[in-house]
């Protein structure tokens, strides 16, 4: 019976260990481990607002373990490398590389396992753009100025970048055009050696503008200057006090003859009744008979109105004496003015009759009889429009010999 009992026993444990042996041969051979590389996008965050970065890299490469049914199963989407930038310091600094691991799945390496990276301020820079023109206009016909709309760039970045950005420019191929041409083209940036600038180291608004050129067939031209055309008047109180059209000249074609009678082309007329703040408007242009225009019909006109001046008169101002010397003594001829000044309404409101003073310097003045003028001492927004008298009578004299 126990022999029995013992060679039960014996099979027992020689199943057991053929059943091991069994799963380390499938799982060894069968399904072994196995190693394979991604290349997988890097997400960087935490950096404070304000700063930025250079040129990062976008992809690290990474080699990873695991048996080979969970690694096939696998791809480059299922990893993410992150860098951690909040305690990024302005200036250069060296960043480790994290690559957290799915279940099962070993990592082998990481290259690079840290980034170099330089964080600079955040910053922008704004850029006329430069229209830079290749081939020509076909024979007999010529092309005009450029109109950019709009005619500057915004380029935003760190500023060590933006340092080494020197231009914003379009090209333009007039390809023997017969015609006007009116295109939206993209705009590169240039860097101080007037080669291209990556695009993708910082932003840009607009990427591309709109660009008008005429291309007319070669006939008499001249450029007249635009005069805006004001009617009506303005609130009581107030004045215009500048009008500028933009553009401010215009080139015009036509005959000869008829060239030379203008100099000017005039605006419709612009309502300014009632003004009282500025204004900034679009007006056509009125077109004279045999004249063309190059550009569009239409203007910007930008009019800006003041308060009016207000004049009041300040009567029996006493005139002080200042830096009369020792010993000696003065005698005016008069004692007091009438001072007419002008300013805003406001600041003449607030002006009393003690703030306006008239005074007289006597430096260096010895005994004798002078003719000294009256000086007005006042804040610097008002203006003096007259003293009377201008001047005064000024006998000096000895105080013993009085």
């Amino acid at each position: 019976m126990k022999e029995i009992i013992g060679k039960e026993l014996l099979y027992k444990i020689s199943s057991l260990l053929f059943a091991v042996l069994l799963w380390f041969f499938v799982t060894n051979v069968q399904n072994p481990i196995m190693e394979t590389t991604f290349s997988i996008s890097v997400n960087y965050y935490g950096l404070q607002e304000g700063l930025v970065t250079g040129d990062k890299p976008q992809n690290v490469d990474i080699k990873v373990k695991g048996l080979r049914t969970l690694i096939t199963s696998l791809g480059a989407e299922d990893f993410k490398a992150t860098v951690d930038l909040s305690q990024a310091k302005i200036g250069d600094g060296n960043y480790p590389v994290q690559v957290p691991m799915p279940d099962g799945v070993e990592l082998v390496s990481r290259k690079p396992s840290s980034i170099n990276l330089r964080i600079d301020n955040f910053t922008e820079k704004q850029l006329d753009i430069v229209v830079k023109i290749i081939n020509t206009a076909a024979q007999g016909y010529s092309s005009f100025e450029p109109v950019l709309t709009p005619s500057k760039v915004v380029v935003r970045g760190a500023r060590k970048t933006l340092e080494s950005i020197e231009t914003a420019q379009i090209t333009v191929d007039l390809n023997q055009a017969m015609d006007n041409l009116a295109l939206s083209l993209p705009v590169s940036l240039l860097d101080k050696d007037g080669k291209a600038f990556p695009e993708n180291f910082v932003e840009m608004s607009p990427k591309s503008v709109q660009v008008f050129i005429p291309v007319i067939q070669n006939v008499p031209a001249k450029t007249v200057s635009i005069k805006p055309v004001l009617e009506g008047k303005p609130r009581e109180a107030w004045q215009v006090s500048r009008v500028v059209s933009e553009p401010e000249t215009i080139k015009i074609t036509g005959s000869l003859d008829t060239l030379m009678n203008i100099d000017q082309i005039m605006t419709q007329p612009i309502d300014i009744n009632d003004l009282h703040e500025n204004l900034i408007t679009q007006v056509a242009l009125v077109v004279p008979p045999g004249i063309n225009l190059l550009y569009e019909p239409t203007v910007k006109v930008v009019i800006q109105v003041k308060e009016a001046p207000v004049e009041k008169t300040f009567t029996d101002i006493p005139i002080l004496q200042e830096n009369l010397s020792s010993g000696l003594k003065a005698t005016l001829g008069t004692d007091k003015v009438s001072v007419t000044l002008q300013g805003s309404k406001t600041d003449m409101l607030a002006l009393v009759g003690a703030k306006v003073k008239a005074l007289l310097d006597l430096t260096g003045l010895t005994p004798g009889t002078y003719h000294s003028e009256v000086k007005i001492s006042i804040p610097q927004t008002i203006q003096v429009i007259k003293v009377e008298p201008a001047t005064v009578e000024v006998v000096i004299s000895s105080q013993k010999n009085t």
